[in-house]
């Protein structure tokens, strides 16, 4: 299991182990399971992968849903044709919940999509969401960052579609999946470096015409308003920002305050060995 801050470097780690010990690699990223959202997702390039096989990039649309019991479901399936192939095999990303609900050792609750609630709660600020949420289960909100709309989103309606707080619902046993887990080891100054360097990279290789293009695909996707990079080219449409260097800076912090969130929270974790 190698994750790690967005930025770290958990890519090129993941390859280096994975050509060292015969591996293929899952991604667990909330965006990269996403088709065409190259740019704003730093997926990798054919030629960044060095012959790494990747699996779980590119499955989906922005405009359907997908949520951590479906990345379970298709990364268990992927699991198996590694394996069925004699190799090893590597998790990499930074999206937890993916990781923790593929590793945990009870199932998933089954709970379908509401879409009228959906978009009932997309209406909300996250203030007004985490309050809803808090709630229905103060456990499960202390749990996840207010900002974080779409994990709060999906826990009031599992708890509305289960009637009861998801904290307190009794999941079966399945059995368990063990790992060795590792992250990059990197300072936070150099982190926050390499994070305004990327976006400058990223603009410069087109992602304000990589949003364009998915907003015309995709018009109603709540992905992309979502989705780091993307959003703030929809509030400098809305006139929220002055101009598009302003927008450009508010990604950087947005991603630094990210990747301090998830630095922060990998690190408390004694189980994951920096290296």
């Amino acid at each position: 299991m190698i994750t790690g801050a967005t930025c770290s470097g958990k890519t090129k780690l993941a390859i280096n182990i994975a050509k060292e010990t015969n591996a293929e690699i899952i991604c667990a990223d909330s965006r990269s399971v996403y088709k065409n959202l190259d740019i704003v997702s730093a997926k990798p390039t054919a030629e960044e992968m060095e012959g790494i096989k990747h699996h779980l990039l590119d499955i989906v649309e922005p405009n359907e849903d997908f949520s951590a019991g479906d990345f379970v479901k298709y990364a268990k399936i992927a699991l198996e044709d590694i394996k069925s192939r004699g190799k090893n095999v590597i998790i990499a990303g930074g999206t937890w919940f993916y990781i923790k609900s593929f590793l945990d050792e009870k199932e998933l609750p089954q709970v379908g999509i509401n879409k009228q609630l959906r978009a009932e709660l997309n209406t909300k600020t996250n203030d007004e969401l985490w309050q809803i949420l808090f709630k229905l289960d103060p456990k499960r909100a202390n749990q996840i960052h207010k900002n974080n709309k779409d994990k709060v989103i999906r826990s009031i309606e599992m708890c509305m579609g289960l009637n009861m707080p998801i904290s307190q619902y009794e999941r079966e046993q399945k059995e368990p999946i063990s790992a060795s887990w590792y992250m990059p080891k990197i300072d936070r100054e150099e982190l926050y470096k390499r994070i305004n360097a990327r976006v400058d990279i990223m603009v410069k290789e087109g992602l304000y015409q990589e949003w364009m293009k998915n907003k015309a695909l995709y018009p109603n996707s709540k992905i992309l308003e979502n989705t780091i990079g993307y959003r703030e080219f929809f509030e400098l449409e809305r006139g929220i920002w002055q101009d598009f260097n302003q927008a450009v800076e508010k990604i950087k912090q947005r991603t630094r305050n990210f990747a301090k969130r998830q630095l922060t929270y990998f690190r408390s974790n004694s189980d994951i060995n920096e290296i």
